[in-house]
């Protein structure tokens, strides 16, 4: 086999690789891996998340996001890994890409909440919690629950200081 036909046999096609580099073609388009395919990479990530192996769930939602870098769903499980390993500012800059992607995402906007409270910035965080709620009024999300009580932990909060002065 002559060097030109071995170069032509692994080429992409340039119309395809430049869908990729335009943002119009995902990496997991290009290698022909499914949404399921990549939703459960997410679920081992989550399990593993929970188990404690955080930088092994890291890898994975890392890689996952490169891979679809359009998925809400990625973004906030990257983020909240970021969070569970203290790294704030990289959450919250995830978070925003989640709610980019899906401005009702309801672990999102919980997440983004705890890490503008974590910042100081109440408003802020009110306004995420509130929409978190609002998107999950009955709470069956465990970030909908988290919301919920940490608006609640705030309320009682701030009752206790105005009988305090």
């Amino acid at each position: 086999m002559s060097d030109t036909e071995e170069k032509k046999k692994g080429a992409v096609p340039e119309p395809v690789a430049e869908a990729v580099i335009r943002g119009e073609m995902s990496l997991a388009q290009f290698v022909g891996a499914t949404k399921e395919d990549l939703y459960r990479f997410a679920n081992i990530g989550h399990q593993l998340l929970q188990a404690g192996s955080t930088q092994q769930a890291l890898t994975i939602f890392q890689g996952l996001v490169v891979a679809a870098p359009m998925d809400a769903v990625f973004h906030a499980q990257l983020a909240a890994t970021f969070m569970t390993l203290e790294r704030f500012d990289e959450a919250f800059d995830e978070f925003n890409e989640a709610l980019k992607y899906n401005k009702g995402h309801v672990d999102a906007l919980a997440g983004r909440g705890e890490v503008y409270l974590r910042r100081g910035q109440v408003p802020e965080a009110l306004a995420d919690f509130s929409a978190a709620i609002q998107k999950d009024p009955t709470l069956k999300r465990a970030a909908a629950q988290r919301a919920h009580g940490t608006l609640l932990a705030l309320k009682q909060q701030a009752e206790q200081a105005s009988k305090a002065k």
